[in-house]
C-alpha cells in the first residue's frame, strides 16, 4: 500500500507537518471527493466515485473487472454477483442491483461535472478527501492516465487536500483520533453513515469547513461553513498549505512505482518471511520498505555479499541508511545475513525453535503419562487439549499456510 505523507511505519507522527508543498493564493473552488475501491492497493479498481459541494453532488457506481476483496465488501457494503453470463454489483444490505457504468464513462462524467461546478474559480478546483493512508489520489491518477484523461483533468483540478493531515495538525490537542467517524462525533456530535463514497465526500468537506470557521472566527458565533464566497475563501486560505498540486502527486506516484519495483526485487529475501505468520510479516514489511526507499535492490545486496560477505552488507547498509536508527539497521542485517548465509540461517532457526522443541518433548512425555493413565482406567486422554501432539501438528500446519504478501 501507499503510505500517507505523515505516516511512519504505519503510525502517525503528530510532530511532523505534512509534506504537501502547498499552493499560492488564488480563486479556487473546494469539492469534497472520495472513491470506493476493490481494495486498498494502487493496483485495485474503482467501484464508486463521488463528489460533493453544498449546492451540487455527483455519484456513480463502476463495474470493476475483479471482485472486491472481503474487507472492501464489508467496508463499502457492496458485492459482485454473477448471474448467468453477467456480473452485477449489489448492495449488501438491500441485495438490490446498483446501476453501474464503465470506469472510463464514470471518469468522463466526473470531469464534466467538475467543469460544470467550477464556475468563476479561475485557478481551478481543490479536491478535499480524508484518508489516513494516502492511496486514492494515486489510484485516480493511474485510472485517468489509462484513458488519456489526465491532461483534461489537470485543466480543471489544481490539487488534492487530505483532511486527515489537516485534522492531525489543527486538532492535535482536542481529539484522540483523526478518522471521519471520530471527527464527526467530536465536531458535530453525530454518528454519520460512512459506507458510501458520497457520504464520506460530503463529510470530508464539512470537516475542513468547520475547522476553518473555528480558526477564522476564534470562537465567535459566525459560521464559516456553507457555499458563500467569503466562507469559501476563508476555507481555501485555511487549507492552502496542505494542498498537493496534481503535478506533484503525479511525480510522487512515478517515484513510488520505482520503490514498488525495488520491493519486488527483494522478494527472494522477504517472500519467505511474509509466509511465516502475521507477526513476522509485520516485522519484515517495514524493513523491506526501508531498503526500497533507500534505493537498494537485490542485485546490489548480492554484489555486496559476494565482495565482502557480512562486512560488505554492513558497509552498504550503513552507507545507504544514514538516517536510520541502529536497531532497524541491526534487524535488516540479521535478515540479510540469514538469507545469504545458509549456515547462519540454520543457526537462527535452531535458536528460534529451541523453546518449541523443548515444549514438544514435554508434550510427548505428558502424552505418555496420559496413555499410562488410560491403560490403568483412571483417565481418558483428550486429543484436543493444549498438550496434545495432534493439536501441535494441526497448529503447525496452520502456521505453514501461505499468506499473501502485502
Amino acid at each position: 500500500m501507499v503510505s500517507s505523507t505523515i505516516m511512519e511505519n504505519g503510525k502517525s507522527n503528530p510532530s511532523r507537518k505534512p509534506s504537501a508543498v502547498g499552493i499560492g493564493p488564488g480563486n479556487y473552488r473546494l469539492v469534497g471527493w472520495d472513491m470506493d475501491t476493490t481494495g486498498k492497493k494502487v493496483i485495485d479498481e474503482i467501484c464508486q466515485i463521488a463528489g460533493y459541494t453544498p449546492s451540487s453532488s455527483y455519484s456513480q457506481y463502476v463495474m470493476p473487472y475483479k471482485d472486491l476483496n472481503p474487507p472492501a465488501m464489508k467496508r463499502h457494503n457492496m458485492k459482485i454477483v454473477t448471474i448467468g453470463k453477467f456480473r452485477v454489483l449489489k448492495d449488501n444490505k438491500t441485495n438490490k442491483a446498483l446501476k453501474t457504468k464503465s470506469e472510463v464513462s464514470a471518469l468522463t462524467d466526473f470531469i464534466t461535472w467538475l467543469s460544470s461546478i467550477r464556475g468563476d474559480a479561475a485557478d481551478g478546483i481543490i479536491l478535499v478527501y480524508h484518508e489516513p493512508r494516502k492511496v486514492i489520489p494515486a489510484m485516480l491518477i493511474e485510472s485517468l492516465k489509462k484513458y488519456n484523461l489526465l491532461e483534461r483533468f489537470k485543466q480543471i483540478v489544481k490539487g488534492f487536500a487530505n483532511g486527515f493531515n489537516i485534522a492531525e495538525v489543527k486538532c492535535a490537542n482536542t481529539v484522540r483520533a483523526y478518522t471521519l467517524r471520530t471527527l464527526s462525533q467530536s465536531l458535530f456530535n453525530q454518528e454519520t453513515q460512512l459506507g458510501n463514497a458520497k457520504d464520506r465526500a460530503c463529510l470530508a468537506l464539512q470537516i475542513v469547513q468547520h475547522l476553518s470557521s473555528l480558526e477564522v472566527t476564534k470562537g465567535n458565533e459566525a459560521d464559516g461553513s456553507g457555499d458563500s464566497d467569503s466562507a469559501m475563501k476563508n476555507t481555501v486560505e485555511f487549507i492552502r498549505e496542505f494542498v498537493q498540486p496534481v503535478e506533484i502527486e503525479e511525480q510522487e506516484y512515478a517515484e513510488l512505482k520505482i520503490v514498488f519495483e525495488r520491493q519486488n526485487s527483494l522478494r527472494p529475501i522477504f517472500g519467505v518471511l511474509f509466509r511465516v505468520n502475521r507477526r513476522e510479516r509485520q516485522h519484515a514489511s517495514p524493513l523491506r520498505r526501508l531498503l526500497a526507499e533507500a534505493g537498494i535492490e537485490y542485485s546490489q545486496l548480492q554484489e555486496a555479499w559476494s565482495n565482502g560477505k557480512k562486512e560488505g552488507l554492513d558497509k552498504l547498509i550503513k552507507e545507504k541508511l544514514t538516517a536510520t536508527d541502529e536497531k532497524k539497521i541491526e534487524d535488516v542485517l540479521i535478515v540479510l545475513e540469514g538469507h545469504f548465509d545458509p549456515d547462519k540461517k540454520s543457526k537462527l532457526k535452531i535458536s528460534r525453535d529451541k523453546s518449541q522443541i523443548k515444549m514438544k518433548n514435554s508434550n510427548i512425555n505428558d502424552d505418555r503419562e496420559n496413555n499410562n493413565k488410560c491403560d490403568s482406567g483412571t483417565e481418558t486422554p483428550d486429543s484436543t487439549t493444549p498438550n496434545s501432539p495432534l493439536k501441535i501438528k494441526s497448529e503447525s500446519s496452520e502456521n505453514s499456510t501461505f499468506i499473501a504478501e502485502e
